[in-house]
């Protein structure tokens, strides 16, 4: 009985003295769960081997050739290069020398077994030199030395993998982005072998009354065409479902030619077309050349921002603008004008009509719930016009639209009819009418384009006019 009585208080005093153990082992671990190695970063696992200062200048050699580093301010050069590099990614290459951990020291092995009797990859800021051998069969690590040591490293892969960068990795591919809601000026210029002048400009221009008339009436900003027709209103939101549908894509993928002597190898020297886009604070402008073909797609060659290296760029961010067309950018009417704009429409042709607005007595213009309303009279070779019949008229002229247009001619002969509005601010917009055939005008507006518009569709304007007059 007293053996049992010695056994079972035994166990009890060494289940108290375990449960002590237990407690005072999860109270150390509580207070120092927040310190404990796997809450570091994987490339500070292990043991520090390099804890240097940061680098102001470091040399690279790798198979992409040997880069001399230097800083100036926060900026990054590598001598015997005229481009501007990534500051991010040079500043990656460089933090090997402010901390390089192992996880694992090899001894007493041949360094030509891991790679480095011959580095890989060898990066010096003048006080550690860091060699990078081969990868290990898992790829978590690259076999390192320092120096002419004997000791090899096992360091984790993403810290010594940026001293494999080369040219490509390390330009500047930075392109700004142009917030298409407020694009203020397009052009796209085109090579044109055919002779054709199909080039496109639109841009803002607060002055036009185009632009103005658009802004009072709708609170938004537009623009207006000078090429290849002038004074035409192109709505923001048709480009937005158009050339700049791709916009966004309009990035620079790799370098093709830091220092390019022929630009006819990539078809620079006479660009397919030459874009360039701005909105109120940023701009770009892209040359785009010949075009080749990879496994991942079609890309261009392409110069940016006036830079001097070849880049490439996806060919499909480029389509929209190469195959632009003036639908893209403009409704497709020869003059369209609100009423209040205009002073007076001159007809001339077989017969003459000028279409004058006055305001005469109480017939003026009128705010009515912040609205400007034309009030004015109208009149047709001298006869008042009733206002609502006037309108139907109004609406005839201003609406009349083109069908196609067609780049780098001139009709010939004389115009059988011109049409020109003359605006409030004393600016005019003339458009000249050449027969073409027995359906159509070709119409011209200056430059070297015809647009062409239906012979029915002008006859309508002048039978109406006729009537209106007598």
């Amino acid at each position: 009985m007293r053996n049992r009585l010695y056994a079972l208080t035994g166990t009890v005093i060494l289940l108290a003295v375990l449960l002590g153990a237990y407690m005072v082992i999860s109270g150390r671990n509580e207070d120092t769960s927040g310190t404990e190695t796997q809450d570091l970063p994987m490339e500070e696992m292990g043991n520090k081997i390099v804890d240097g200062k940061p680098a102001e200048s470091f040399t690279l050699k790798n198979k992409n050739g040997e880069f001399e580093f230097v800083k100036k301010g926060d900026e990054w050069s590598i001598k015997g290069y005229d481009s501007r590099f990534s500051t991010p990614t040079v500043s990656e290459i460089a933090s090997v020398f402010t901390g390089l951990y192992s996880e694992r020291v090899i001894e007493g092995e041949e360094l030509s077994k891991y790679g480095l009797d011959k580095p890989e990859a060898t990066a010096s800021d003048g006080s550690v030199v860091i060699n990078a051998g081969t990868v290990s069969s898992d790829g978590k690590y690259y076999y390192v030395s320092l120096g002419d040591e004997k000791s090899v490293y096992m360091v984790n892969s993403s810290a010594i993998q940026p001293l494999f960068y080369g040219l490509n990795d390390m330009i500047d591919k930075s392109v700004q982005k142009i917030d298409t809601n407020a694009v203020r000026e397009l052009s796209i210029d085109f090579s044109d072998e055919d002779g054709k002048n199909r080039d496109i400009y639109i841009t803002y221009d607060k002055d036009n009354p185009l632009a103005r008339e658009y802004a009072e009436k709708n609170g938004l900003a537009a623009l207006v065409m000078q090429k290849p027709i002038k004074n035409m209103l192109v709505y923001p939101y048709n480009l937005q479902s158009s050339v700049l549908r791709n916009a966004s894509s309009l990035n620079i993928r790799d370098l093709a030619d830091i220092a390019p002597e022929d630009m006819s190898k990539y078809g620079l020297d006479r660009p397919k077309l030459t874009l360039y886009i701005a909105d109120d604070e940023n701009s770009i402008k892209i040359s785009a050349g010949n075009t080749f073909t990879t496994e991942d797609g079609e890309y261009a060659y392409v110069l940016v921002n006036d830079r001097k290296e070849v880049f490439t760029m996806d060919q499909r961010a480029l389509e929209p603008f190469e195959n632009a067309g003036i639908a893209d950018f403009a409704e497709k009417f020869i003059s369209i004008y609100q009423r209040s704009k205009v002073k007076e429409i001159d007809i001339e042709g077989a017969k003459s009509y000028k279409i004058e607005f006055k305001a005469e007595g109480e017939n003026d213009f009128r705010e009515e719930d912040g609205v400007t309303r034309d009030y004015r009279n109208t009149y047709i070779n001298g006869k008042l016009i009733e206002k609502d019949v006037f309108t139907d008229f109004y609406e005839l002229i201003a609406g009349i639209g083109f069908d196609e247009i067609e780049y780098g001619k001139k009709p010939e002969g004389k115009p059988e009819l011109t049409i020109t509005f003359r605006l409030t601010d004393g600016s005019s917009d003339k458009a000249e009418y050449y027969r073409y055939n027995e359906s159509f005008y070709a119409v011209t507006k200056g430059g070297d384009n015809v647009m062409y518009v239906a012979e029915q569709t002008v006859r309508r304007v002048l039978n109406t006019a006729e009537e209106l007059s007598k």
